[in-house]
């Protein structure tokens, strides 16, 4: 029997935002762009609760919450909190981590569960880490497969806990509505109560079998073994290395004090090398980043002739970027990232295929011999060419 772990982001962009700007804090916030046409990325929780939706648009959004603040998107930011919380799961907890998307993972914590270290508790102390570490709230499911971790991780946020076990889903799964199952659309979902199927104990029952295959076809016994709790126990590691490490940080005061600003680069490098090496990987694009007091948000980037993972490389490259665009600006942020990634054995099989290639050549190019290159250029010409170009040049 395994244990895995659905660890989901609560409000993640709008988490994000309101840690960058504290003046949102206790007031309603969307994320989205601010044109007529633009649509709710993000909201959180004080905006939910006048029904402020994903995928809403902003027009409406404002309707149903009048002061309703709508916050530009900084996707470098949420891809750099995202990498930031599966590392404090993979470093301080398991590797066994399977990256869902921007804000949720799968977490196989079977490894760690013995007499000492129950499930819930080690949910307690990834969440506990999560948000000491980033500030960033997370729901976790916990169950035997991901389904069910998944629907887990649904049943209460914020900062919710709950367990899913194969005991307790004709008590917390079979009473939800179908459109709260994974994986069934909406549409799905309109039609499978247009034929009485209102909850996922409908979903569940023998005897509505043929009647879900006729409406849901090829889907539906994968539908009908989730809502009876199976499902898949393996985690996928193919998506797991990261397009991008970068970190950043908020000073206490508006600054422009280089000193002090040399100072976090350099400890912001050492932490995103650490976590480079960790990830086995060398990087070509070093990017800088900072936000000035009027919260907007700057980055310059530079791209090296070769991969590196070279603490002064990187921090020369750094230092030039940070001088040559951002000298005397007042910023309350400074960061910096790593991209072009590429992982050192890929490296290292490239470098040998060269090295072999330019082994077999040497001697080819040594066999040609001056003679035989004017012969040959001769040739091509059908006439002394040569010969020609040396008497004019003479």
């Amino acid at each position: 029997m395994k244990f895995i772990l659905h660890v989901d982001m609560n409000s993640f962009f709008a988490s994000v935002e309101e840690l960058q700007d504290p003046s949102y804090v206790n007031k309603p916030i969307a994320v989205s762009g601010r044109t007529k046409r633009s649509v709710v990325a993000s909201a959180n929780y004080i905006a939910r609760a006048k029904g402020v939706k994903a995928a809403m648009p902003v027009f409406m959004a404002q309707h149903l919450c009048p002061g309703l603040i709508i916050a530009i998107p900084h996707f470098n930011l949420y891809h750099e909190y995202s990498e930031r919380f599966v590392q404090i799961i993979s470093e301080k907890f398991t590797n066994n981590v399977e990256i869902g998307s921007i804000d949720e993972c799968y977490v196989d914590i079977t490894s760690l569960v013995n007499k000492k270290n129950d499930p819930v508790e080690i949910a307690v102390r990834i969440q506990k880490a999560i948000l000491k570490d980033t500030g960033l709230k997370c729901s976790i499911g916990i169950a035997n497969n991901k389904f069910l971790a998944k629907m887990g991780s649904d049943y209460k946020k914020p900062l919710g806990i709950t367990t899913m076990w194969q005991n307790e889903i004709q008590k917390k799964l079979w009473p939800q509505p179908v459109e709260n199952m994974l994986w069934i659309g909406k549409s799905s979902a309109e039609l499978l109560k247009q034929h009485n199927i209102q909850t996922i104990s409908d979903i569940a029952k023998d005897e509505n079998k043929v009647l879900l295959e006729q409406l849901l076809d090829k889907n539906w016994y994968v539908h009908y073994q989730h809502a009876n709790g199976s499902g898949d126990d393996e985690l996928d590691y193919s998506h797991n290395t990261p397009k991008s490490i970068g970190s950043s940080e908020t000073f206490l005061h508006d600054t422009n004090d280089f000193v002090e600003i040399k100072e976090k680069l350099v400890e912001l490098t050492k932490d995103v090398l650490r976590r480079l090496n960790h990830h086995e990987l060398k990087a070509r694009t070093i990017s800088v980043n900072i936000k000035t007091i009027d919260f907007k948000t700057h980055n310059k980037s530079f791209t090296l002739r070769d991969y590196t993972n070279d603490f002064d490389k990187v921090i020369v490259t750094i230092t030039n970027l940070y001088q040559q665009f951002f000298l005397n600006n007042l910023v309350r942020l400074v960061g910096i990232s790593l991209s072009n990634l590429i992982d050192d054995s890929e490296l290292s099989i490239s470098s040998e295929l060269f090295d072999d290639y330019m082994k077999q050549s040497k001697p080819m190019i040594e066999k040609i011999s001056e003679d035989d290159i004017v012969n040959m250029i001769n040739k091509k010409f059908s006439k002394n060419i040569i010969n020609m170009a040396n008497i004019k040049l003479k």
